[in-house]
């Protein structure tokens, strides 16, 4: 495909314009090196944030704790970054090598569903974890799985999906070692992170 000698210098005189709003200049009009768009390992820009903690995070904390009446084992605790992280359990969450949920957890996601109508700020990143046992892509592609039916969940309760992000990290990120029974049953898991952006 030919381009254009006027198309060729319209896409580089907005290239160049481009570059030049992201480069932060000297009060002499000198280019300094650093500044502008901060962006990931593939170019693309990354979202700044700032992650607060909400007042009424133990009230939140308070509440799923007591909507776990069945003792499914679910974990709270508060992330130096300020976030809050609630651990599923695999074995308890789920049916064993599905990705279907657990009834006995549903009361769980509907406190964590219901913390989205007391903050607008509140977003959620959900992270699926797999055990060790068996191959790389299975283990990926379960902890995909998992992760996506709790977020189906949480937008059938009325949580927005661009209030959500999604991640499978297979067995890539274990809690405790594989080598036994009990480190491969903490390890299958689905992790929330609640945070707010102001």
């Amino acid at each position: 495909m030919k381009i254009s000698t006027y198309t060729r210098a319209t896409i580089a005189a907005a290239a160049a314009l481009l570059l030049t709003a992201c480069v932060p200049l000297s009060p002499a009009g000198v280019q300094e090196p650093g500044g502008g768009i901060d962006v990931d390992t593939s170019g693309l820009p990354v979202i700044q944030r700032s992650v607060t903690s909400p007042g009424n995070w133990n009230e939140l904390i308070r509440l799923i704790r007591a909507s776990d009446t069945q003792n499914l084992g679910i974990q709270v605790n508060r992330v130096r970054d300020g976030s809050l992280r609630v651990i599923l359990p695999g074995g308890t969450a789920f049916n064993g090598g599905s990705a279907r949920l657990n009834s006995k957890m549903k009361p769980v996601l509907n406190a964590v569903a219901a913390a989205f109508r007391q903050s607008p700020y509140l977003r959620i990143k959900v992270v699926g974890h797999s055990d060790s046992q068996g191959d790389s892509v299975t283990n990926q592609t379960l902890s995909i799985k998992r992760a996506t039916t709790v977020v189906n969940y949480l937008i059938e309760r009325d949580v927005k999906s661009v209030l959500i992000e999604l991640e499978g990290r297979g067995s890539i990120d274990p809690l405790m070692s594989n080598t036994t029974a009990q480190g491969r049953a903490t390890n299958r898991r689905v992790e929330l992170y609640l945070y707010e952006i102001r």
